[in-house]
Order: structure tokens, then sequence, then C-alpha cells
């Protein structure tokens, strides 16, 4: 069974360089996501499509190997992706990092054929509640063309997801719902195709530690407490047709 991702988001680490008061994920922990995990993530997943591929942390920038590493195992086994988008506070810079999305950029485009779209977005996070951007990262950066405007921006508590240090800051006007951890059912489908049977997903994580979790907008504790399954032990079409049953 081939696995359709529509967006898959990759932790690349737990660490972060920063202490927001306003973040999801609530206090950092010294955990990365190792060549070890990826290579079993390949291993046992045959991977048709990913649409959208995002990563995230904790500070990607702090384990910039691991997202070359992720991306050359996508390149080498012809995967198509669509477009990569992600976030870092910009208050380091990681050379593997941007090599690494350089080779995604050029990929995409070379599979697509379409050359007059960038297809990629790299943000850098800059907000009341973000310490002010490393002049000399962001003097390395502009040269990327997918790099969107950077700008200060005023993060309303509408918008502030209430887990982690929002919710302990009651910083965040909404209210915690564990819904995207548990409803299963919503993010999976199986469906047929010229002969091929495909797992569409709509959305799926996959932590840092190997887990793979219904929903990655939670703080790391709820995001533990509710795992699917774990890479390291079964394929994603065993630990998601486990659960639909």
């Amino acid at each position: 069974m081939q696995l359709y991702f529509s967006r898959l988001q990759v932790e690349s680490t737990r660490r972060c360089n920063q202490t927001c008061v306003h973040c999801c994920r609530g206090n950092a922990q010294n955990v990365d996501l190792t060549k070890e995990i990826v290579d079993l993530f390949f291993e046992k997943n045959s991977i048709h499509t990913i649409n959208t591929l995002l990563f995230s942390g904790g500070e990607p920038t702090l384990n910039g190997f691991i997202i070359k590493y992720f991306i050359e195992q996508i390149i080498e086994r012809d995967i198509d992706v669509d477009m990569f988008l992600f976030g870092i506070n910009d208050l380091s810079y990681n050379e593997e990092m941007i090599q690494g999305l350089n080779k995604l950029k050029k990929y995409i485009l070379r599979k697509s054929n379409y050359k007059k779209r960038c297809p990629g977005l790299l943000m850098i996070s800059q907000d009341q509640f973000h310490q002010e951007a490393n002049p000399e990262v962001i003097q390395k950066l502009r040269t990327l063309s997918y790099l969107s405007p950077i700008e200060k921006v005023i993060t309303p508590p509408d918008r502030i997801l209430p887990y982690g240090r929002a919710l302990e800051n009651h910083l965040s006007t909404q209210s915690p719902n564990l819904e995207g951890l548990t409803n299963y059912q919503k993010n999976y489908k199986v469906t047929e195709y010229q002969g091929q049977e495909y797992l569409v997903i709509s959305y799926q994580y996959l932590a840092a530690n190997g887990n793979v979790i219904n929903d990655g907008c939670q703080s790391y504790d709820l995001m533990d407490q509710y795992v699917l399954g774990n890479v390291k032990e079964q394929s994603i079409a065993k630990i998601i047709l486990k659960r639909k049953k």
C-alpha cells in the first residue's frame, strides 16, 4: 500500500533556543529526530506523494542536518513533493538545512517542470513574544527566493494556541480541544487508483522521537499522551489501519 500525504509535518527537534511565554509546546526537550528514525520511516513506508512538507520544532535550525538528510531520502526515492513550508526564529543559521532546502527546491521544479513559481516558503517568526532576529542570519537568508517578507507582527490572543506555556500564562482566548488528537477517522481513507491501493492521509505529524501523531498543534505532553504508534516499530499503514478497525 502506498501513502499519499496531503500534509506531512516532520518535527526535527524538540530543542529550542528561546523560552517564549506563548509557546504551545511547553518546555523544550533534549530530543532530536535521528538518522535511524528517518531511515526506518522511509524503509517501512512506501510513499508516493507529499503535497506539502512541513518541518517544525522546537527550533528547526538546531538540527539542520536531519532536515537535509530527510530531503535527500525523498530525492533518492523519487517521491513527488509539491511544496515545502516552515518557520524559524532566526537566531541561528544552519548551512546544512539551507543546502537541503535548496536541493528540494531544485528537485520540485525539475519534477514539476513548472519554472514560474517558488515551491517553498521559509518564514521568520517575529512577533511580540519572539526575540529580535539576528541581523547576520537575516543577511545570509536574504538571497533565498523562498524567504517570506520579514516583518514584525502582533499575534492576537485568538490566534494563540491554548496549550503549553500559553495555557499556563493565560495568553489565549481559545479553549483546548483534543478532537484533532483523538478523531482518527477524519484524516485517513483508503482508495484505489489504476490497480494500486493508496492510504490517503490529509495530515500526519512525525515527532522527533518517532511517534506518529494525529495533530501537531498541541503541547509535547499531550502529543505523547495520544500517540497512534511509532515508526520504529510499524509502518504508518499498519498503525492507521489497526486504529480504523
